[in-house]
């Protein structure tokens, strides 16, 4: 998985639980939104993914790296 786009404010805006893919040592992840905390350094993103062992993990993640997965993103329409 590459090319996402994290935006810093959709940590905000999703629904509890969301599908989102979270980046995590520098590869993205399949997971979940479970939560979410407004911090004085910007929004943090409590998530849960299961690793590459398959072992499932939850983690607080800063807003840029998580993001929408592909199937998920707004589509912008051609005029």
């Amino acid at each position: 998985m590459t090319g996402f786009e994290p935006d810093t404010e959709l940590v905000s805006r999703l629904p509890l639980p969301s599908h989102v893919v979270v980046q995590v040592n520098d590869r993205w992840y399949r997971g979940w939104l479970i939560g979410r905390e407004h911090e004085e350094t910007g929004w943090t993103g409590t998530v849960q993914y299961e690793d590459d062992e398959g072992v499932e993990r939850t983690k607080r993640l800063p807003a840029e790296r998580i993001a929408l997965p592909e199937a998920d993103r707004p589509t912008e329409r051609a005029s």
